[in-house]
C-alpha cells in the first residue's frame, strides 16, 4: 500500500510540474533520462554505489541575460499527498531532496547522451547546469501555501557550485495567475515575456522578448511582459507583493526603465490591489513621475467585482 501510495503521489507530482512548466513555455522537455553514477560518494538508501540517477525531466534553453551561455535545468518533482510536513521535517526532506538534485546534476555534467542533446539542441559555448525542486502538496484548505520563508534558513551542506531553484504551492499559484491574466489580456493578440538588461548580457544576439520564462524571472516576485493585440503593444508588469505608495513608485520606475519610452502604456498588477481603496493613493504616486509622459495603471490579477471600477462596460 505505502508503494502504490508513494508511486500515485510521484504520478500526480510530475503531472502538476509538467503542466505548469507547459504554461511557461517550457515546451519541450526531456523526460525520464537515466544518468550514469560516475562517483563513489553517491550512495543509495541502502549505502551501496549509486549505478545511476533518474532524472524527471531536463530542459534547455539560451540564456537571454548572459551572452553565449545555455542553461541545462535538472527539474525534481516531488509530491505531498495532504499539506507539507512540519517545519523541522520539512527542512530535513528539503536536504534530501536538494542532495538528490545536486548528486545528479554533478554526475549529469559529464553525461555523453546529455553531450549529444547540447549538440542537438544547437548549446553554446558556456553551459551551466541548474537544479530545479518543484514540490507541491495536495491540501485544498492550503492550496497556495508557500515554504519558501520556512526554508530559508535552511543550510544545504553541499559540494559544488549549481544553484537551485523552489517550486512550491505558493509560487506555483503565482505564475499560473500571472499567465491566465496574459491570455485574457492577449485575446485576438498575442503575449511574450519581457527580459530586461541584467546580468553580463552584453550583445544584441538573444531577442528580449520570448515565450519561455528563463529561472531567473521564474524565481522573481517580479514578471514583466509585453501584450501585442491590434498592432498595439503594452507592457505589464506583475508583483508578487502587496500595493503601497513606496512599492508602487518602485514597480513604476522598473516600468518606465524596461519601456525606455518605446511603449507608451505600462500596466502594473498587484494581487490585492483595490480600484476604490487605493486609486487616490496610486494617483498620488503618479506624481513622482509627472514629466513621463506614458499612461501608467495599476491593477489586480485577483479577480473580483471591484474590477468592474476599472473595466467599465464591455
Amino acid at each position: 500500500m505505502a508503494g502504490e501510495k508513494s508511486k500515485k503521489s510521484g504520478e500526480i507530482g510530475e503531472a502538476l510540474a509538467s503542466a505548469l512548466l507547459d504554461r511557461i513555455g517550457w515546451k519541450n522537455l526531456i523526460h525520464n533520462v537515466s544518468v550514469e553514477c560516475n562517483t563513489p560518494s553517491h550512495v543509495n538508501d541502502e549505502r551501496n554505489p549509486r549505478q545511476s540517477h533518474g532524472e524527471d525531466q531536463i530542459f534547455l534553453y539560451h540564456n537571454p541575460f548572459h551572452d553565449d551561455r545555455t542553461d541545462y535545468v535538472h527539474v525534481s518533482n516531488k509530491n505531498t499527498i495532504g499539506s507539507y510536513p512540519k517545519e523541522g521535517t520539512l527542512r530535513s526532506n528539503f536536504k534530501s531532496h536538494i542532495k538528490e538534485l545536486s548528486q545528479t546534476i554533478e554526475c549529469a555534467k559529464y553525461n555523453q547522451k546529455l553531450r549529444e542533446i547540447g549538440s542537438s539542441f544547437g548549446a553554446k559555448k558556456n553551459r551551466l547546469h541548474s537544479g530545479l525542486l518543484i514540490w507541491f502538496h495536495n491540501d485544498h484548505e492550503d492550496i497556495e501555501k508557500s515554504i519558501l520563508n520556512d526554508l530559508a534558513p535552511s543550510r544545504l551542506d553541499i559540494e559544488g557550485d549549481s544553484s537551485f531553484y523552489v517550486i512550491d504551492n505558493g509560487r506555483a499559484s503565482f505564475l499560473l495567475k500571472v499567465v491566465d491574466d496574459l491570455r485574457k489580456r492577449a485575446i485576438n493578440g498575442n503575449y511574450q515575456f519581457f527580459y530586461p538588461r541584467i546580468g553580463t548580457s552584453i550583445t544584441v544576439d538573444e531577442m528580449r522578448t520570448g515565450n519561455t520564462l528563463p529561472l531567473e524571472l521564474l524565481a522573481s516576485d517580479i514578471i514583466p511582459a509585453v501584450v501585442t493585440v491590434g498592432g498595439n503593444k503594452e507592457l505589464v508588469i506583475y508583483a508578487n507583493e502587496s500595493f503601497d505608495t513606496e512599492s508602487y513608485k518602485n514597480l513604476m520606475a522598473y516600468g518606465l526603465s524596461f519601456a525606455s519610452g518605446l511603449i507608451t502604456t505600462i500596466r502594473i498588477g498587484m494581487p490585492n490591489y483595490n480600484a476604490a481603496r487605493d486609486e487616490e493613493a496610486s494617483n498620488q504616486a503618479r506624481l513622482a513621475f509627472h514629466s513621463r509622459p506614458e499612461e501608467i495603471t495599476p491593477f489586480s490579477f485577483t479577480r473580483s467585482i471591484l474590477d468592474l471600477l476599472q473595466e467599465g462596460k464591455q
